[in-house]
């Protein structure tokens, strides 16, 4: 027979025997009781941290990201609620979950960690002191520009840090009058080591018979004047602002809203080993695009290593081979993501006005185009 512990009891013990066997029952099943207590009851768990770690978020004590955001902390209550989440991926282990921005976080500024019933504040570190960093290039270059122009692009000599750029960027019209709202705010169009920031100029303020345009008007017209005003306050990593003031000259010239037409382009082949091709579009190129989407081969295909420079104002295109030029067949080698200063491609207008259609189709997948060209007689 059995106690009511589990524990086995002879029928033949004496009842001192039983008694002490009973008692001793008792303490087994209070000691497994016991036991059992001490592996089910968790101990309470530390509060949530948050701490930053090789240009990282880390955050310690919780089993899931989900539902976590992380945004910018510095501010006024409202100034901190109306910006977007930072742009990134959580990933690790339960426990310990770290978030990788996809730019990096600006140096001296809080960050928060928000998520349902949690806010966790952290600061990144006070950067190295190092020299300001310098606006160098305003693109496009020239200052006579088409009306429906798409974007301008600031370069600078060193990394720029993100969030609140706009405040430091200004167009005014020829009264000095600051436009309201010319640019696309919605989030900081840098490149991926943030020495280059895109000023998208609000396409509904391009296109016809949108709304935005309705509402305020195009941002630039043809034949008025405008200057776009980069403010010398803007803080730099270094903490130091940029300097003076930076402005740029536009004059507002007739649209450009044709597609890219390479028959139009001038192709002047070199005329000796170490001569350039140039390249004469008509019209000005999108800058960095045009730095990127055009390339010289020879007849089966293969890329002739050499330099590429714009010039005229991103007018024209310049390259000199590495190695002299052999003669005979190359070709120059254009993608089709190529675009002019108004969003225009290779047989896609950025805009397409259905009550007079260009007079060709449009493309809505363009392919690389290759047009041939002659070295030597």
């Amino acid at each position: 027979m059995t106690s009511g512990g589990g524990v086995p009891v002879r029928s033949d013990y004496p009842p001192a025997d039983a008694g002490r066997l009973a008692g001793s029952s008792r303490v087994a099943f209070m000691s497994r009781s016991l036991v059992a207590l001490l592996v089910v009851t968790p101990f309470a768990s530390a509060a949530p941290t948050a701490q930053v770690s090789d240009g990282k978020i880390v955050v310690s004590g919780l089993a899931s990201a989900r539902g976590l955001s992380v945004v910018v902390a510095e501010g006024t209550a409202d100034e901190i609620a109306a910006r977007p989440p930072v742009s990134g991926e959580w990933a690790g282990a339960e426990g310990r979950l770290s978030f990788t921005p996809k730019y990096p976080l600006k140096p001296a500024t809080k960050y928060r960690v928000t998520g349902k019933d949690l806010s966790l504040d952290v600061r990144t570190p006070a950067a190295a002191r190092s020299l300001p960093a310098k606006l160098t290039h305003i693109y496009p270059t020239g200052t006579e520009l088409p009306e429906n122009v798409l974007r301008f692009y600031l370069e600078f000599d060193r990394p720029m840090p993100r969030g609140d750029s706009y405040r430091y960027v200004r167009l005014l019209n020829e009264k000095g009058e600051k436009d309201p709202l010319p640019f696309v705010e919605i989030e900081e169009l840098w490149n991926a080591d943030q020495t280059r920031l895109t000023l998208l100029v609000d396409p509904g303020r391009i296109k016809k018979e949108v709304k935005p345009r309705i509402d305020l008007g195009p941002v630039f017209r043809k034949g008025k004047k405008y200057t776009l005003v980069v403010s010398g306050k803007w803080p730099t990593l270094s903490g130091a602002p940029l300097g003076d003031d930076v402005s740029k000259p536009i004059t507002a010239t007739a649209a450009l809203n044709d597609a890219l037409d390479p028959n139009g382009w001038k192709i002047i082949a070199p005329t000796d080993p170490k001569g350039p091709l140039t390249v004469a579009f008509g019209r000005p190129m999108d800058h960095p695009l045009l730095t990127q989407c055009l390339g010289v081969r020879v007849a089966d295909g293969h890329e002739v290593s050499g330099t590429a420079v714009a010039s005229d104002h991103d007018r024209a295109w310049t390259f000199r081979p590495a190695a002299p030029w052999a003669r005979g067949k190359y070709t120059l080698h254009v993608d089709p993501v190529l675009e002019d200063v108004c969003g225009n491609r290779i047989g896609r207008p950025f805009e397409v006005d259905l009550l007079h259609p260009p007079p060709g189709p449009v493309e809505a997948r363009p392919k690389p185009l290759d047009l041939p060209f002659v070295v030597g007689p």
